[in-house]
Parts: structure tokens; C-alpha cells; sequence
């Protein structure tokens, strides 16, 4: 009985976001809503899914309490509005199922071997790069069979969308190397940015055909099964165009429901949207729960950085070239694996480097290749939580999976760095 109010919690919570967004409206109230509807949902998650967040939230309450008892203090803001945009994400995306849905029901079966490997490549790639996140669940749930993924098609939503961040200027990864790396010029970046993401389509490829190509399932490359991808792409682009203040991930949170709806059948559609509020809405429980979570973690994370400072680290430093971007980049994909967002590191990093007087393309291009490698490689990052957490994904497989992509990539990337020097230093 209690899942049913969740869903309308977090339908409340949705539209109070979008209040916030468009008219100004405090942020408060879709807060309260959230975890309102989180605290409902968490001791009803699955055994795994439960121990998952016991061990998130434990983690960052110890972390939380050890930073207070060291003299940092944390807001409410800095505590329950983290990732309040990714729970609204959710929600919205969670709509479109009454699209897909609705699609399937004519839809060709998925594309099968090396036809079907190519177009999850380059479906992944290029409208990820568009509507972020989004393509997780667009390809995901037209994958997914009973709820779950198979490995290889989890490394190549997780590795290739976040590679994306190597040079899509859609990505938030792009606005930030744009603000800690002064005068970064894109049209310089742009090909290294391209040649990283083959990198990493080419070191996947590899990995799936060990593991077998001939059953490999795909996604099918068609103008049935892109409509709705292209449809929201376009509705990212547009809405960037008119509200070029609203990030990405605001805009698909308003768009995807739109669309949705504006795709899904009309014959008995108050039964299918009531049904969304009441089943599908509760049934993100763990997503809910997780990512507020994750966001108790990242500013325990962020109080800890005021007790420890990494400035010793980069105090004999007296030049950026090769090997420091490689270092750099290093460093930020470690502290990753703890849970440490790229966003964090790079703010903490970028004032102790910019004494160096970096060529400021090179210093950005770390910084996009650093949260490309370190949010496709680590489970703790939102693009893998949200795998784990959608399609019963393990934390511990994520891990061992991508091993040995992030140091294959890690190489790459330092190639490419020594390739930009060579080209315009």
C-alpha cells in the first residue's frame, strides 16, 4: 500500500524540480518530497539492493561524523540537495517505457554479431553524447531480458556513454574543463576528444569478441527504434537553444514524459499513466535511495578534502607535460574507485596546477579525459549506479569488468597526450 504513495511522491517530486527550474520555485519542497519517498522505499528494496545502500550510507555517515569531529560543517544544502537533479532524471526517463513500450509491440528483433556490436557502438556513442544519460535506459531496457543485461552489453553502455564525455559539448565534463582550464580551446581538443572514444569502442570490441560475438544481441540501428532517441535529441538541442542556462540533465527531465506521452498509445492511456505513478514510479526505489545516498557520500568526501589537502603531492612539480597529465589523470581515476567524483578532484587539482602555466588545452583535455576514464571504469560512478541499480547489475562485476579497460584506456589517453604535445607544443 505504501509503494503506491511513493509514486505519487516522487510524481510530486518531479513536478516541484521542475517548479524550481522554470519559475524559481525552492528546491526545498522537491527535497523533502524525495526523501520523503526514499525512506518509503528503502527497507522495501531487494536483500542485494538493501545491503548495497546499507553499506553506501553507512560509509557516509562514518565519513560525515569523522568530518565534524574535525571541525567541518556541513549545510543542509551540502547534506540533501546532491543529485535531487539525478532523482528527477529518473523519474523522467522512467516514462519512457510508455514509449518503448508501446514500439516493441512491432518492433524487429535486436541486431545479432558484428552488425549488432557496431550500431550499440555507435547508437551508444553519438546519442549519448546528445541526451546523456538517457541512452542507458532508451538502449538498456530494449536489451534487457527479465529486468537484467548481460556483461557484454553492460561494458559497452558504460564505457562507450562515458566516453562521450571525451568530447561532447552536452556533457556537464565539458563545461567544468571549461571553467578550471582558462582559454582550453575546443576546436583543438575536439579530434584527441574523438580518438579517445575510439579508443575506447576499440578496446570493447575487443573485450566482447573474447567473450563470443556470434550470440551477441545489439541495438538495432533503425528509423522504428530511433524515432524516440532522435525525438529527444532534437528536444535536447532545442530546449539548450531556449533555456541555454538549464543543464541537460533538467531539460531530458522535462522533455522525456513530454515525448513519452506524445508517443504512447491512447487507447487506455489513464490506466497506463496511472499505472506508471503507482508500479513504475516505486519500482526506482533503489535508484532513489542510491543516488541520495551517493550524495550524503560525496559531501563527506568533499569535508574530507578540507581536513587533507593533496597540495603536497604536486609541490616538486615544476612542469605540465606527458607525463603529469598522465599522472593527473591517474590519481583522479584512483580516488574514483572510492567513490570520489571527478567534479571534486578537479576543482581541488586545478588551482595547484594552473602555477605551472599549462598549455590550457592540454590541461582541459586531462580533465575531460580524466572524467571520461573514471566515470566509465568505477562502479560508484551515476551512469554505473544507475546500471547497477536498473538492471541488477553487481557493484563487484562492475569492478572486475572494467580492470583492465582502465588501464588499456589509461595508455591511450597518455598516448594521445604525447600526441597533442608533439602537434602543438
Amino acid at each position: 500500500m505504501l509503494k503506491p504513495v511513493a509514486g505519487v511522491l516522487l510524481l510530486g517530486m518531479w513536478a516541484c524540480y521542475l517548479s524550481y527550474l522554470f519559475m524559481g520555485m525552492s528546491p526545498w519542497p522537491a527535497t523533502a518530497l524525495a526523501w520523503s519517498a526514499a525512506l518509503l522505499l528503502g527497507p522495501r528494496l531487494d536483500h542485494a539492493a538493501r545491503r548495497q545502500c546499507t553499506i553506501l550510507y553507512g560509509t557516509a555517515f562514518l565519513l560525515l561524523l569523522f568530518c565534524w569531529l574535525n571541525g567541518v560543517h556541513f549545510s543542509a544544502r551540502q547534506l540533501f540537495l546532491p543529485n535531487l537533479d539525478m532523482v528527477a532524471l529518473f523519474t523522467g526517463v522512467s516514462t519512457l517505457n510508455l514509449a518503448t513500450s508501446a514500439l516493441a509491440e512491432n518492433a524487429q528483433s535486436n541486431w545479432r554479431g558484428w552488425k549488432g556490436l557496431f550500431s550499440s557502438l555507435l547508437g551508444v556513442s553519438f546519442l549519448g553524447a546528445v541526451i546523456n544519460m538517457s541512452v542507458l535506459f532508451v538502449v538498456g531496457d530494449r536489451l534487457a531480458v527479465n529486468g537484467t543485461l548481460e556483461r557484454r552489453q553492460v561494458i559497452i553502455l558504460n564505457r562507450v556513454y562515458c566516453a562521450a564525455a571525451f568530447w561532447s559539448p552536452f556533457f556537464i565534463a565539458m563545461a567544468v574543463a571549461l571553467i578550471y582550464a582558462p582559454g582550453m580551446q575546443f576546436s583543438r581538443i575536439l579530434p584527441f576528444g574523438l580518438l579517445a572514444a575510439l579508443g575506447a569502442m576499440l578496446i570493447t570490441t575487443w573485450d566482447v569478441w573474447r567473450r563470443g560475438i556470434a550470440d551477441f544481441e545489439g541495438y538495432p540501428l533503425s528509423i522504428q527504434t530511433l524515432r524516440l532517441p532522435v525525438l529527444l535529441s532534437l528536444a535536447v538541442l532545442l530546449g539548450k537553444w531556449w533555456w541555454p542556462a538549464l543543464t541537460i540533465t533538467g531539460i531530458i527531465a522535462f522533455m522525456a514524459p513530454l515525448i513519452s506521452v506524445l508517443l504512447m498509445p491512447k487507447k487506455q492511456m489513464t490506466t497506463a499513466l496511472k499505472r506508471q505513478v503507482t508500479e513504475r514510479f516505486p519500482a526506482m526505489g533503489s535508484q532513489v535511495v542510491l543516488f541520495l545516498g551517493a550524495g550524503l557520500l560525496a559531501a563527506g568526501i568533499h569535508g574530507l578534502t578540507q581536513i587533507w589537502s593533496p597540495e603536497a603531492l604536486f609541490a616538486r612539480i615544476a612542469h605540465y607535460g606527458v607525463l603529469e597529465a598522465a599522472v593527473v589523470t591517474l590519481v583522479i581515476l584512483l580516488v574514483a574507485y572510492l567513490g570520489v567524483h571527478p567534479i571534486i578532484m578537479i576543482s581541488s587539482l586545478a588551482p595547484l596546477l594552473w602555477h605551472l602555466h599549462p598549455d590550457p588545452s592540454l590541461l582541459g583535455m586531462t580533465f575531460l579525459f580524466a572524467w571520461g576514464l573514471s566515470t566509465g571504469a568505477t562502479p560508484l560512478s551515476g551512469a554505473n549506479l544507475a546500471l547497477i541499480a536498473c538492471y541488477r547489475v553487481k557493484a563487484w562485476n562492475m569492478l572486475i569488468w572494467n580492470l583492465g579497460y582502465a588501464v588499456k584506456q589509461w595508455l591511450w589517453l597518455t598516448a594521445l597526450y604525447a600526441l597533442y604535445i608533439w602537434c602543438y607544443l
